[in-house]
């Protein structure tokens, strides 16, 4: 056999025994011989804790002051909250308030119900109520934020404020 002959048997001999052994030095060091978590069960038990952070009842919110555009604005900032999701947060809150209080984010909240909202001079101020799941010394487990809507110039109700 000439030399490129034999340098091309080496070379299709040395792939066809490296495709063949590339599997081989995986164990399996996940307890009691399970299969690690697939991604989508992983995002599925996130989403499944994300949910339990939000345990208001939205579909019984049966306040005349609270319109759907309110639910909806509210919800998407309540969800922001509990996926710590500040881009999600910035786009349920009015433009006017760009950074303001991201700071609320820091602080997790499992958050119950819907208090009574209340009109105040045009606005409409939307208490929600939950519980601190970082319960600091000192400080109450009970949580109150409010939600203050107005309208804008095109009349859509925003979040300008959370107190």
């Amino acid at each position: 056999m000439n030399k490129p002959a034999k340098i091309i048997s080496i070379l299709i001999l040395s792939a066809s025994v490296m495709a063949g052994c590339g599997n081989q030095g995986t164990t399996d060091s996940s307890p009691e011989g399970k299969a690690p978590a697939a991604p989508e069960s992983v995002e599925a038990s996130q989403a499944i804790i994300l949910q339990s952070l939000d345990e208001i009842k939205w579909d019984k919110v049966k306040d005349p002051l609270i319109e759907d555009g309110m639910i909806t604005k509210l919800k998407a900032a309540i969800a922001a909250f509990v996926s710590e999701d500040l881009d999600q947060f910035h786009a349920a809150l009015s433009p006017t308030v760009k950074t303001e209080y991201d700071y609320l984010l820091d602080q997790p909240i499992k958050f119950t119900s819907i208090a009574k909202a209340v009109k105040e001079n045009g606005r409409i101020l939307i208490p929600v109520v939950g519980e601190r799941l970082n319960k600091e010394e000192g400080d109450s487990p009970a949580k109150r934020y409010t939600f203050y809507f107005d309208k804008d110039k095109d009349g859509t109700w925003q979040i300008v404020s959370i107190d």
